[in-house]
């Protein structure tokens, strides 16, 4: 059977991001992901993605688009090659790994002896969505949520909660784990919705929507909050957000006017270079920072209306 390889050049602190991307373009082909230095002391370097069968490449561009706008596929050398035969799958399974974070234990199900009893377990398979909790930015923000479980509990648990760029919905079945409320999770990519609805099953939690007042997920699929039914179903005690740099800073003031008074904001996507500049955008809004994540060269950062 034919092989697959995607090359393209980048900046090693993007891999991350684009090995999220890449295990999101079919869910029944895990591919397997190495790298290797270019110029010595260089940080630009050249990934190799191997798949068992012939990927989408135009998918693939188009989710770089939609997740790195900034980035140039051009310069990138990106290309699509058949190479020799072997089992990809078998290869990309080691590479995926159990994610302790926290409160939560994320994990596919080929891990699933490996579940701790002392752990809030999430069963997420590599599928066709950024988010199985691997990539730093993830991992911060189950951190933080953790963290609000205790806070957020008794008559000061939130009564609704939102998973801005849901991805694979990872964050609101966290949320939903530990809050049984009506959790929103919105993505404007309708495959992420698809996706979520997917895990909110494989998990067991309700899908229900957002007006039913009943707990588990309502998945929509919105650009932000363009869908008038979100903005509707709020203003949010919890929002937690984890898109990149830029979106976060365009979107401040609308993210801000959606959370309560008392609300909690968990943000993340960003580099720990871009966080002044996000930050600053929300300090504009009227919010303060209560704290922050560090994950690598990655930052989460949770804030607060100022009182």
């Amino acid at each position: 059977m034919t092989s697959w390889k995607i090359e393209l050049k980048l900046d090693q602190d993007l891999i991350p991001l684009i090995q999220d991307i890449i295990y999101g373009l079919d869910e029944n082909d895990f591919p397997t992901l190495s790298d290797f230095e270019i110029i010595e002391g260089d940080t630009v370097r050249l990934l190799e993605i191997f798949f068992t069968r012939k990927p989408d490449l135009g998918l693939f561009q188009g989710r770089l688009k939609i997740n790195l706008p900034d980035f140039d596929i051009a310069a990138s050398d990106l290309r699509l090659t058949e190479v020799a035969d072997k089992d990809w799958v078998s290869e990309s399974q080691k590479l995926l790994h159990p994610v302790d974070a926290g409160l939560f234990f994320v994990y596919g199900s080929h891990d699933a002896h490996k579940v701790p009893a002392d752990r809030i377990s999430l069963l997420v398979e590599a599928g066709q969505a950024f988010g199985t909790g691997q990539h730093e930015t993830t991992h911060g923000c189950l951190l933080a949520i953790g963290e609000l479980a205790a806070e957020l509990s008794g008559d000061k648990a939130p009564k609704t909660a939102l998973d801005l760029g849901c991805g694979s919905g990872l964050l609101a079945l966290a949320m939903s784990r530990i809050w049984p409320i009506t959790i929103a999770a919105s993505d404007i990519d309708p495959i992420a919705t698809e996706t979520t609805i997917l895990n909110a099953a494989a998990n067991n939690i309700p899908v229900t929507n957002l007006s039913s007042g009943t707990a588990g997920i309502a998945a929509l699929t919105s650009d932000g909050f363009g869908d008038n039914a979100l903005s509707a179903a709020g203003p949010y005690d919890v929002i937690v957000a984890n898109i990149l740099a830029k979106p976060l800073q365009d979107m401040a003031s609308i993210i801000a006017v959606n959370l309560s008074q008392d609300g909690v904001l968990i943000l993340s996507g960003l580099l720990g270079i871009q966080e002044a500049a996000v930050l600053a955008a929300y300090e504009k809004t009227g919010m303060i920072l209560v704290k922050r994540y560090v994950r690598g060269e990655w930052n989460s950062l949770m804030l607060r209306h100022r009182m």
